[in-house]
Order: structure tokens, then C-alpha cells, then sequence
């Protein structure tokens, strides 16, 4: 039988044989297909399902009132959804005891959130504008067309049970809070042996290894004063600007690339006065964890050499700095064994659909760096503008991504 076939690991390049004969099996089944015909006849339900979680704010550390709706909707459609310690929505559909699961996760938060409803606007062609349409919105609306379609099982005698999973603070300094939680400290996830990410829209990618990251916080401080009273101390601001030009102009590493961004400057109460202290936030990014650690010394040699040429010019010589690691995404490469992409690839040749694996920082990082096999994929449709006022989605080709997701599920379910 099809559920006792040892498929053969080929996470890279083109899918093995026995992953492409069994995909093509399961593309003709009925319940397939049925599947496939009840979202493409409730796309207007997906739109507007759609439209509705991304006027619900959800800004990172700040999900409550989208999971919320998002845990309704799903017990709507006959599942049992509950909210766990840390804020994630999760839905267990369960088709028989002590199975492993396959784990479907899409995060809640948005970088950018609506101030009003009516900052996500929808055109009459379907198109939706506003914060976090494709990023997060198409991942979450695609757990819930997979909780429309999976009361039934998509296969006969399934080897996995399934998880839809909504997690919390994927964005920005939130460091993968959910994502986290699910690997590392829950009760479910000695229990999730593959994950899919779910993760904005574009069908074009498979991502298979992690974009490291880390986040520090360089904290310049002195001890204030009058701008011409005082005139003569240690400015912070002046200290930070000449550590972020530094560190900005400094060489990184090529191969492997890396990245080095300041994305936030504070600092200063009023245009007369010496601030106390400024501060800044920056990003880097590596595939290398070394390349990291490297960028990590730019940035503190940067801010010594900033404060001593401060303290040099000043009377006071009272500038000092502080660098803080405020998050981590940790870097992984691709497992020599995942059959996760081994599948997508399959499923992607089967449906012609062009599409490379890669590798991207998202909820991902964890289990990769953990070993477990996983990949990142698009929902389906076509986006753009991410993390800006002008994120944009176009709902065109989503059930496309969908079917791709049903298929997906439906050979990881006879895989052993």
C-alpha cells in the first residue's frame, strides 16, 4: 500500500521518482478533488474572511483580538481551537489517537497595523490594499480554507494527524515568540515531526534553510544639559551618528552575504537641550552564524571608537555606550534529509508550477535550527509592498496555492 512506501530524500534540485508517482496518485483521488471544488466555490467566503481578520489590529505582542476571531471562525466550522500560554491559536484535527502531527502555521502579527477598518480597502477586481494583506493576511485566510476543507481525511488510514496553527510575534522584535513556544516548550511539540510556514503569498519559492538574524539595541548616554549653558558636554546624539556612519561604511562579508541595517534612532526631549542619551536599533543578517558574530564586533568597535572621539572633543568626557541583543533568529541550512520539500517539489512539478528553494528569515528559523524537517511557502495569489502603508494583494491564483497545500498535506500524510 501506498502509506508503507519509503520515499528516497532528494531535498534539493528535482523530486525524486517515487515522490512524483505518488503525487500524481493523489492528485486524481475524489476527496482531493472535492476538496479543491469546495474552495474554489467559496472564494468570496476566503476574500471576505480575508478582509475581516486584517481590519482586526494585530501588532506584534498585541494579537489578542485577531486570534480571537481567528479561534471563532475556526470553531465555526467545527473544530476545537483554544488559545495556548503565549497567545497562539490552535486547531487539532485529529483522525486517529497517538499520531504525530504535520503542523500548518501562519503568524497573526503585522509590522504595520490599520488604524480604522477602512485602511484595508478592497478594489472591485478583488484587490485588497492596506497593512499585512499579503503579510500575514494570505497565510492566515489559508488556515482557514484548510479548516473548511479537513473534517474529512484527504487520504485513507493517514500516518499524521494535522495542526493549524496561528502564531504570535513573528515580526520584528517579537523573535519568534510562537514559533518558540510550539518547538521548544509545549506539550504538542514533542508531537510535530514536519511543519509548513505559511508566509505571505508568492508560489515562487520553497524556502529550505534559515536567513540568521540578530538585533541589538547600542544605548549611548552622558549627562545632559542646557545646549549653550551646558555647551561643551558629551552629546549622545552626536556619538550615535558617528558610530552609525562608522559602522555603515564598514566592509561584510560577501560570501556568505551580510547585512547590516539601522532601522530605528530615539533619542533627545527638546531642540535646546543635551539629550542624556540616543539610542538605536539595528538589524543584521547572515546565513552564517559567524558572519553574524563578525558584523556584531563592526557594530561594537564602531560605538568605542565613536564614544572615545566624543569624550576627546568634549570637557566632561562622560560618554559611555551599552549594546544589547534585543532578538535572535537563528541560521540553518538545509537538512540533508527533508522531506517536506521533497514533497512541495513534487507537488510543484505536478501542477507546473515554477518554483526554486530557498533560504528567508521567518517562524521557519526554529524548526530547521531544531532538525525538524520543515519548509516556507507562499499561500497563493500575488503581493507586494510588504511591511509599508501600500502592502497590496491580489486573491487571483489562490486556490492554486491552495491545492498546492491540500496536495502537500495529503503526501506528507502517507509518508512515513
Amino acid at each position: 500500500m501506498l502509506t508503507n512506501y519509503q520515499l528516497t530524500a532528494r531535498s534539493h534540485g528535482n523530486p525524486s521518482s517515487d515522490w512524483r508517482e505518488r503525487i500524481a496518485f493523489l492528485n486524481n483521488l475524489e476527496s482531493i478533488r472535492a476538496a479543491s471544488d469546495v474552495l474554489n466555490k467559496n472564494q468570496q467566503w476566503l476574500n471576505q474572511q480575508h478582509i475581516e481578520l486584517c481590519r482586526k489590529p494585530a501588532p506584534t505582542f498585541q494579537e489578542a483580538a485577531r486570534a480571537e476571531h481567528l479561534r471563532q471562525v475556526l470553531e465555526s466550522l467545527g473544530h476545537q481551537s483554544q488559545i495556548d500560554d503565549v497567545g497562539n491559536v490552535v486547531t487539532a484535527i485529529e483522525y486517529s489517537k497517538d499520531l504525530p502531527y504535520i503542523a500548518v502555521t501562519a503568524h497573526l502579527d503585522t509590522t504595520l497595523v490599520p488604524s480604522r477598518p477602512e485602511d484595508i480597502q478592497v478594489e472591485l477586481d478583488g484587490s485588497m490594499f492596506g497593512p499585512g494583506v499579503t503579510d500575514n493576511g494570505c497565510g492566515l485566510t489559508a488556515l482557514l480554507a484548510l479548516g473548511k476543507v479537513l473534517g474529512r481525511p484527504l487520504v485513507d488510514n493517514p500516518s499524521r494527524n494535522i495542526l493549524l496553527i496561528a502564531t504570535v510575534a513573528e515580526e520584528g522584535e517579537g523573535n519568534l515568540l510562537g514559533m518558540r513556544h510550539l518547538v521548544h516548550n509545549s506539550q504538542l511539540g514533542a508531537r510535530i515531526d514536519r511543519f509548513i510556514v505559511v508566509d505571505g503569498s508568492s508560489h515562487s519559492h520553497i524556502t529550505t534553510s534559515a536567513l540568521g538574524s540578530s538585533r541589538y539595541k547600542l544605548v549611548i548616554t552622558g549627562p545632559g544639559g542646557h545646549s549653550w549653558n551646558d555647551y561643551g558636554r558629551v552629546n549622545p546624539i552626536h556619538a550615535l551618528t558617528r558610530a552609525i556612519s562608522l559602522m555603515t561604511q564598514a566592509i561584510l562579508p560577501v560570501f556568505p552575504r551580510t547585512s547590516l541595517s539601522v532601522g530605528v534612532i530615539e533619542g533627545g526631549e527638546s531642540i535646546n537641550a543635551i539629550p542624556c542619551s540616543a539610542s538605536a536599533k539595528i538589524d543584521v543578517r547572515s546565513q552564517d552564524e559567524h558572519a553574524i558574530e563578525k558584523a556584531r564586533k563592526v557594530i561594537e568597535e564602531a560605538a568605542m571608537m565613536a564614544v572615545t572621539v566624543e569624550n576627546q572633543q568634549s570637557l566632561d568626557h562622560s560618554a559611555s555606550y551599552q549594546l544589547h541583543e534585543i532578538g535572535k533568529r537563528p541560521a540553518a541550512r538545509a537538512l540533508s534529509y527533508n522531506p517536506v520539500a521533497d514533497c512541495f517539489l513534487a507537488v510543484d512539478a505536478n501542477l507546473h508550477i515554477k518554483s526554486t528553494t530557498d533560504y528567508a528569515s521567518t517562524d521557519a528559523n526554529i524548526p530547521l535550527s531544531a532538525g525538524i524537517p520543515t519548509v516556507a511557502v507562499g499561500a497563493g495569489g500575488r503581493g507586494g509592498n510588504a511591511h509599508t502603508p501600500d502592502e497590496w494583494y491580489d486573491p487571483d491564483g489562490r486556490v492554486l496555492g491552495l491545492r498546492r497545500l491540500l496536495l502537500s498535506l495529503a503526501g506528507l500524510q502517507i509518508a512515513h
